[in-house]
């Protein structure tokens, strides 16, 4: 059976198109064959409210489709997405519309797997009253699985309502920033360009890793009261999109530290598959960068999760285990700090402890009240190493 795939949010829709790097086709010509005309089809229903009949969407969707609306809320089965689809398109929010296509981008994430964005325009609406409402941006996402030779379906389908014009078009330059920066080395520039000098004898650390980093961040001058400590954290990163920046983002800074936190996007495959090897492969290059310039390193274990919410099945729990187990011998054998976060942290099926984290992947402020002093202790012992 094929596995549902879903999205947590508006603004995860666009992590994961980005985060499944697959080539992005833009000539029709180009996509893989069946794709097209499944898109035709899609286009003669699901845009239409009177022609997503059951019929309609037996033909297009398989029986252990997904369906996600704007605000997070997940229907799976083609049973219950029809009930979902039937209460919404018999409402008038999609009625008396024009409906402007303003992009779509195909991208192959694997050779039976492909996803489609759809990002319109509805105007000339009419609501309950005939009002007609302000011109609406709705941002369809769509993964399509071939089940069988030549034979497409739709395994997951999300309806994104943004009615915010300006939102829309921050979320498109965004967009647009990930598709030409692959690894995001325009979001530290300017901030990296003001950061003064490290001051005589200051012990200045960079926290380097992810969105646990990036989120962390904000809470530096409460868990790290007057420690020269800097967050470079981006949301969604890969260890390879980590190396990229390294010498821009860590080396460039000058700290005596580098407390890099890695490798769980790189297990939900978010930018593309990757096994234990190439992680700990862009893990040791990092170390080997920060070492050469004199930079102590110490190596965060993995935080643990169960599953991820926006790549679902994937059973992470164990490969975060052996990439932990992989970290804490390397850095006894090179002379570096292993940082072990899992173990104060895990609970009995090595995923996180329900009380510190709302998703089981993100910490709350429980969970970094967790993190910091082990963090201080490791930053310490990286110090005395020098």
């Amino acid at each position: 059976m094929v596995r549902p795939i879903v999205l947590a949010s508006v603004v995860s829709s666009l992590l994961i198109a980005t985060a499944g790097r697959g080539q992005v086709l833009t000539s029709q010509s180009d996509w893989p064959p069946g794709v097209q005309a499944l898109l035709e089809r899609f286009d003669s229903t699901a845009t239409s409210a009177t022609t997503l009949d059951a019929a309609g969407r037996a033909a297009l969707f398989t029986d252990d489709a997904t369906f996600l609306n704007a605000f997070g809320g997940r229907t799976d089965g083609r049973p219950a997405l029809d009930s979902v689809l039937n209460r919404l398109y018999s409402g008038n929010q999609f009625r008396n519309a024009t409906i402007e296509r303003l992009d779509r981008r195909v991208r192959v994430l694997a050779p039976n797997l492909v996803l489609v964005d759809h990002l319109e325009r509805l105007t000339g609406q009419g609501g309950g009253a005939r009002r007609v409402n302000p011109p609406r941006m709705t941002h369809i996402t769509l993964i399509l699985r071939q089940a069988r030779p030549t034979e497409w379906r739709i395994v997951y389908y999300r309806a994104g309502d943004n009615r915010n014009l300006e939102q829309e078009r921050q979320q498109r330059v965004t967009q647009d920033a990930l598709e030409n920066d692959w690894a995001n080395l325009g979001r530290y520039r300017d901030a990296n360009a003001k950061l003064l000098p490290p001051a005589k004898n200051e012990n200045r650390v960079v926290f380097y890793g992810n969105s646990i980093t990036d989120g962390w961040a904000q809470r530096f001058p409460t868990d790290f009261p007057g420690k020269p400590y800097i967050g470079r954290g981006i949301g969604g990163q890969t260890t390879p999109q980590m190396l990229v920046r390294f010498n821009a983002d860590v080396v460039a800074l000058k700290p005596r530290v580098v407390v890099i936190l890695a490798g769980t996007n790189d297990i939900a495959g978010n930018t593309g598959p990757s096994t234990i090897e190439m992680i700990e492969d862009n893990l040791r290059s990092m170390a080997e960068v920060a070492k050469s310039h004199g930079i102590r390193v110490v190596l965060s274990s993995v935080l643990p999760v169960y599953d991820y919410p926006w790549r679902p099945g994937l059973e992470p729990a164990p490969k975060i285990v052996a990439l932990n187990k992989w970290m804490k011998d390397y850095a006894a054998k090179s002379g570096e700090i292993y940082l072990d976060y899992h173990s104060a942290m895990r609970d009995e099926r090595d995923g996180m402890r329900a009380e510190l984290a709302s998703d089981g992947v993100h910490p709350n402020d429980a969970g970094y009240r967790i993190m910091a002093p082990l963090a201080e202790k490791a930053i310490a012992a990286a110090l005395r190493r020098r």
